[in-house]
């Protein structure tokens, strides 16, 4: 549904860039939004600091004492605490990244959690996952597969190192209608997972294209200017460029947070 406006390389690069350049992540207003009380008890400050995603894939990811866990794109590693808390010290759980300060920022934080003995991070692409085939039981990500211009081929690395019978469960955003062309070319609109965003029927395609069966969308919540500013990744020029490009009925809705899940053939 998105047009392809700039390459791959260079989209991956303005990403990397604006990730490089933030100060922090979205902090306390983000995790309130996606997490309880009772998750958050004990996480280390800087994880939530670092906070970025736009749901809660762990929640609904259906973890299991022993699993082991993908994390793609874990940035600073709330989610992969999260699933490490659950798979507990028989399992395991892997956080990749693209930027090696943000495993770097992981590494640190599972520690402080009391997790690290059962973690570990790998910088790399989630079109190019540095692990062997079939390798893990279950794949989280949160609002990190709009970031990928080659959304199909980073599903398909997925699917390639989960088990047969392994789980994809994500959070990110869709669109119910195309975003003008200025928006879609804006490198923080990529950076912050709306330039990037596909519709459901689209997303859901690509998954069963890759070869993905039972696959599922929920927990639909929508993302609108209020949520947007809450998230560094989006420049005060660029809410100003939303909130005059768009009409004023999609200022509360510019996308659809919603929960994705998925099975690889047993």
């Amino acid at each position: 549904m998105t047009q392809d406006l700039m390459f791959a390389d260079d989209i991956r690069e303005s990403v990397r860039a604006a990730y490089a350049q933030i100060p922090s992540g979205g902090g306390e207003p983000v995790t309130r939004r996606t997490y309880s009380a009772a998750e958050l008890a004990g996480m280390p400050t800087g994880a939530v600091a670092w906070a970025l995603g736009v749901g809660n894939p762990v929640r609904h990811a259906d973890l299991q004492p022993g699993d082991t866990v993908l994390d793609v794109g874990s940035g600073g590693g709330i989610d992969t605490i999260l699933a490490a808390n659950v798979v507990g010290p028989t399992g395991h759980v892997i956080g990749l990244d693209l930027l090696e300060e943000m495993c770097a920022r992981g590494r640190t934080h599972v520690r402080e959690a009391g997790v690290g003995s059962w973690t570990g991070f790998i910088g790399g692409q989630m079109e190019a996952i540095p692990l062997g085939d079939g390798v893990v039981d279950v794949v989280i990500s949160n609002g990190v597969l709009n970031l990928s211009a080659r959304k199909s081929r980073a599903l398909a690395e997925i699917l390639r190192v989960l088990r047969p019978g392994g789980r994809l469960c994500v959070a990110d955003l869709v669109v119910d209608e195309d975003l003008p062309p200025q928006v879609l070319g804006s490198p923080s609109a990529w950076a912050g997972c709306i330039s990037g965003a596909l519709s459901q029927r689209v997303f859901l395609g690509k998954l069963r294209n890759v070869g993905f069966e039972e696959t599922w969308i929920g927990f639909r919540e929508p993302f609108g200017l209020a949520e947007a500013v809450l998230y560094p990744l989006f420049t005060p020029n660029n809410i100003e460029q939303l909130h005059h490009l768009l009409p004023v009925e999609r200022h509360d809705r510019i996308a659809t947070a919603v929960l994705v899940k998925a099975r690889k053939p047993g």
